[in-house]
């Protein structure tokens, strides 16, 4: 049952109706007099009555707001101060003997920090990159030594595994880009300004939502999400696409990824709030907009990041679309449908779960009347 919106009147001592507009203090706690001065006229006397008291509304943000904002740094400072290698594939297209001493020299220099795979020759190697298999693959053969990289995996990675397989191999070697980027997409970050922006957009949509009509069935706040995202993935598109060509997949991928990460992070949003109340705003923003991003792969893929940190990289929602639109864009859709059932995953579970929520509170708000009403007949039961 929806809440009135109008307040029944209250009598003074003198008999005349109250109007809490005139005396605000009488219509809220004592503790919270005085908390919310009418500065601005017009304020209703709901929003007066239900300030919070003085101490309360001057510590609680500073307190949220520093614990995020440190939150924040921590994150990006551990994820990103000194990053290094962890099992990151390299491929290596040479004889075994060559391929031993190679794999040997890079283990002593950095035990556990790559994981390689063999090729029988340097087209085997290519093919493996075009599919992501691996970023890059040392190749050596009647035409020399070089890397073959994939400048699509981002400047910092083929930077990386460059500068290692030079010291393994003891001089310096040429390094032929195979997968390069787009020219609207110079440093391959492009994907993670359109996720992030799309992250941060879905959880204002949802904390506004709920702020707004709080109350809001499911089945109209699903259209309201609907439209958002749809609304998302279309502008994200034209501008990222079709504006500035720093996403060369096909436009309906874009739009169709970045739709489904604005309604996952609106949806997740949804239920945290649900879940936690006040205290969702910041549980959200910790778990979607910080650490989210940190672990989305636009940056440095889960492989450089912390171990402690790197298994997200599975989970949240920000890494399957950063890699579907990477895959689409550069490397023949090699993970595009696992990364669209990711998202349609976290879309349907954040749903059913408030649909779960929605019915335990209707349930305990209407008490046994739910059982009268579904299971036998009143009279059967009061004769029990």
């Amino acid at each position: 049952m929806q809440p009135s919106s109008e307040l029944p009147d209250i009598a003074s001592l003198d008999g005349t109706p109250y109007d809490p507009a005139t005396h605000p203090d009488r219509h809220r706690p004592a503790h919270a007099r005085h908390a919310l001065d009418d500065t601005e006229p017009g304020i209703p006397a709901p929003v007066l009555a239900a300030a919070a008291g003085v101490r309360k509304a001057m510590l609680v943000p500073v307190v949220t707001a520093l614990a995020i904002g440190t939150i924040f740094v921590a994150v990006y400072l551990a994820a990103f101060h000194a990053p290094s290698a962890r099992h990151q594939p390299l491929g290596i297209a040479a004889s075994d003997t060559v391929a031993a001493r190679t794999e040997l020299a890079l283990n002593s220099a950095a035990p556990d920090a790559y994981t390689f795979h063999r090729y029988a020759d340097a087209d085997a190697a290519r093919r493996a990159i075009a599919h992501d298999e691996v970023p890059a693959a040392l190749v050596k053969d009647a035409h020399g030594t070089r890397l073959l990289a994939a400048g699509a995996q981002g400047p910092s990675v083929v930077s990386s595994l460059a500068t290692a397989a030079t010291e393994a191999v003891g001089h310096p070697i040429p390094v032929s880009d195979v997968r390069p980027l787009a020219a609207g997409d110079a440093r391959g970050l492009s994907a993670f300004y359109a996720s992030f922006g799309v992250v941060l957009a879905g959880f204002l949509f949802a904390v506004s939502s709920y702020q707004i009509a709080p109350r809001l069935t499911l089945a109209a706040r699903s259209v309201s999400m609907l439209v958002f995202a749809a609304a998302s993935g279309v502008t994200v598109a034209l501008i990222a696409h079709s504006g500035f060509g720093a996403l060369p997949a096909s436009f309906l991928t874009v739009a169709v990824v970045v739709g489904l990460l604005a309604w996952a992070t609106a949806a997740a949003t949804g239920v945290l709030l649900r879940l936690f109340g006040p205290l969702g705003m910041p549980v959200a923003s910790v778990l979607l907009l910080i650490l989210g991003n940190a672990t989305s792969g636009g940056i440095l893929p889960a492989t450089y990041l912390p171990a402690w940190l790197s298994p997200l990289a599975e989970l949240l929602a920000p890494s399957a679309a950063i890699r579907a639109l990477r895959d689409a864009a550069y490397f023949d859709n090699a993970h595009l449908a696992g990364s669209l059932c990711s998202l349609i995953g976290w879309v349907v579970g954040c749903l059913a779960l408030q649909y779960l929520l929605d019915r335990l509170a209707a349930r305990r708000e209407n008490g046994p009347s739910v059982v009268v009403a579904t299971g036998a007949p009143a009279a059967a039961l009061a004769g029990r």
